[in-house]
């Protein structure tokens, strides 16, 4: 059963339906959970505050809600890729996931994967970069769905703060675009008293990661930006995807982990398809395939 009310996109809907198509499967405009074998959503699920207002605006994700809740089948889920990414509204490819869309939590049916499929998407995987002169600290969107419920400013200052006892480098901490300068007045407000703490101001992430030392990331997808990169990752929580092969703790920012990289890319090469692939009922086949 493909919901197709899970996103208020037209143009992700239309995917939808043309995966629909392809693989047969009947589509729901239903803003409630209908019972199913397999449920099919777009994007992620957010908590919804029982306001009227808020949840009017936030329909699609009190439909979402009510389907991870109530489902106990097999649940298909789209979100933005991981590799290639772009701050656009229609993307060339989409993550396609079983049960969930983060690391540890959905089975992407990837493990141990060939390099081809990674090959053929033209990125360069750059050497590690051994020192530079800041540590980027990234922000995620206020109310990013991969925050998992935690306080993203508490976050900041504690990261921050943990940072300024560990090393003498600047600590750049970058904005998401969605929050529109709102970490700005974290930093201003909260570290105004150092020089050391410094807001970014570059647009593009690859300036942020010109001579950066290391990144410290929560769950954000820009950690697979700085790894090929080059820029070692601190990861603070399980289900970024680049804690396989990269320090945890803060202690660590001196002399992060520069683990092996290569089949973990192979393997996140498998976590997104094509437009057209998605149109053709290929994600359904690896993930589903003869197994309904």
């Amino acid at each position: 059963m493909i919901y197709i009310n899970s996103t208020p996109k037209p143009h992700e809907q239309d995917l939808l339906n043309q995966f629909a198509d392809s693989v047969g499967l009947d589509v729901t405009h239903s803003k409630k959970y209908e019972p199913s074998d397999v449920a099919v959503i777009f994007g992620s699920w957010k908590k919804v505050n029982k306001n009227r207002e808020h949840i009017e605006k936030l329909s699609h994700h009190v439909l979402k809600n009510d389907v991870v809740n109530n489902h106990r089948g097999k649940l298909v889920i789209f979100e933005t890729p991981l590799l290639n990414r772009k701050i656009i509204q229609e993307h060339d490819s989409y993550r396609v996931g079983l049960n969930h869309y983060m690391r540890g939590l959905s089975d992407f049916k990837n493990k141990n994967s060939s390099p081809d499929r990674f090959n053929s998407m033209g990125i360069d995987i750059k050497g590690w970069r051994n020192q530079g002169d800041h540590v980027l600290v990234i922000g995620q969107n206020w109310n990013d769905a991969s925050l998992f419920g935690i306080s993203l400013e508490l976050w900041i200052i504690n990261t921050v703060r943990m940072l300024l006892k560990n090393t003498d480098r600047k600590i750049v901490v970058r904005d998401h675009p969605e929050n529109k300068g709102l970490l700005k007045d974290i930093v201003d407000d909260i570290f105004g008293y150092t020089k050391q703490v410094i807001y970014d101001t570059n647009i593009d992430i690859k300036d942020s990661l010109n001579n950066a030392h290391c990144t410290v990331s929560y769950t954000s997808g820009s950690s697979i930006d700085s790894a090929l990169a080059g820029v070692p990752v601190i990861t603070c929580s399980e289900y970024n995807f680049l804690w396989p092969i990269s320090s945890h703790s803060l202690e660590d920012v001196e002399n992060p982990k520069l683990g092996e990289r290569d089949q973990l890319f192979y393997d996140l090469a498998w976590t997104q398809w094509s437009v057209d692939d998605i149109k053709n009922g290929k994600p359904w086949q690896h993930l589903i395939g003869d197994s309904q």
